[in-house]
């Protein structure tokens, strides 16, 4: 409490109720902006139309984030490892700066930087999302990009190309705020080509890769699609088409690929998480031979005649998938 309180007679338990309802407003105020900023970055990655206009979700986003880097950057960057590396310095560490840099002096004789070679690694990592704005994005093999949602408090699925409309935005948005003091022609064309977005979404999906279980399990994440919040699995996709799709049936045989396919189409009924077909292949090997005491057989003929991989004496149940509706 300083001599010109005392002279105003504002007691300190008076000037601490207002340092404290100062304290809020600020806090208030840049929630409010790393919200709307949340937003504008996530708005990139949903479909039109599929979320709920309200937003349920804000307060547990509040509560979650609001001990994170504040949306209020305390230094003011100047290049653009800068801009990047105050938005996602866990990549940073990991992958190594944004841009590797030319130096060039300009019309006036100052030294500019020039983000001349894009690191893709960097760049793939970054896509994981902001840790300030409580993002997160994940990529599950044979079932795309998901994105943490707030609104809905679950992840959604979003597509390779708006993934690289992000990609493409954040390098627009470092260039708009630089433009006075570096050089960010490079920012607006080259970096942003097609070509060149596409190899880094591509490495991504390597960087950003989840565990088959990512959506099973009590502690699991939740899905949103299809207008609703999926509970987490309490199985694996591959178990519960086997023990719904699967049946002993003596002089019957199932190829592999058959069933694969078959599977698919009953992850689409379902709503569920979708696997690559050799992580398929492998669960199904080991769950055949536990329910049923069958091995996996390399000599199933195939309507062409070929051999190829599957079981003898199971068959494939008529629709799988209309049981797939019901436990959805």
């Amino acid at each position: 409490m300083g001599y010109l309180d005392l002279e105003r007679g504002i007691s300190a338990e008076t000037l601490r109720r207002q340092r404290e309802v100062e304290a809020t407003e600020r806090l208030r105020s840049d929630m409010s902006q790393r919200w709307r900023e949340s937003e504008r970055i996530l708005g990139i990655l949903r479909t039109l139309g599929a979320l709920p206009e309200d937003i349920p979700g804000m307060d547990q986003w509040f509560s979650r984030v609001r001990k994170l880097g504040g949306s209020e950057m305390e230094q003011e960057p100047r290049t653009p490892n800068d801009w990047f590396q105050l938005r996602f310095p866990e990549a940073i560490r990991q992958f190594g700066r944004a841009f590797f840099n030319e130096t060039k002096p300009n019309l006036h004789g100052a030294q500019v930087e020039i983000p001349l070679i894009l690191n893709e690694d960097f760049f793939a990592a970054l896509l994981t999302g902001e840790q300030r704005l409580g993002h997160r994005m994940v990529y599950c093999p044979g079932d795309g990009f998901w994105f943490y949602d707030p609104r809905v408090d679950a992840f959604c699925p979003t597509t390779d190309r708006k993934v690289e409309l992000l990609l493409s935005n954040y390098l627009v948005k470092c260039g708009e705020a630089l433009e006075p003091f570096a050089d960010t022609r490079l920012l607006f064309t080259e970096h942003r080509r097609p070509p060149v977005l596409n190899r880094i979404v591509n490495k991504a999906k390597t960087v950003l890769e989840a565990d088959s279980r990512f959506f099973e399990g009590s502690n699991a994440a939740r899905k949103y699609t299809n207008g609703r919040v999926l509970q987490p699995a309490t199985v694996s996709a591959p178990e519960d088409f086997i023990h719904n799709a699967f049946t002993r049936a003596e002089g019957g045989s199932v190829i592999v690929g058959e069933a694969y396919q078959e599977f698919l189409r009953y992850c689409q009924m379902g709503d569920l998480t979708r696997v690559e077909f050799k992580e398929f292949k492998r669960v199904a090997k080991e769950l055949v031979l536990e329910k049923f005491q069958i091995g996996l057989r390399h000599d199933i003929r195939t309507p062409e005649g070929r051999q190829t991989h599957g079981w003898k004496h199971i068959r494939l149940l008529p629709d799988p998938s209309g049981q797939a509706i019901e436990a959805a």
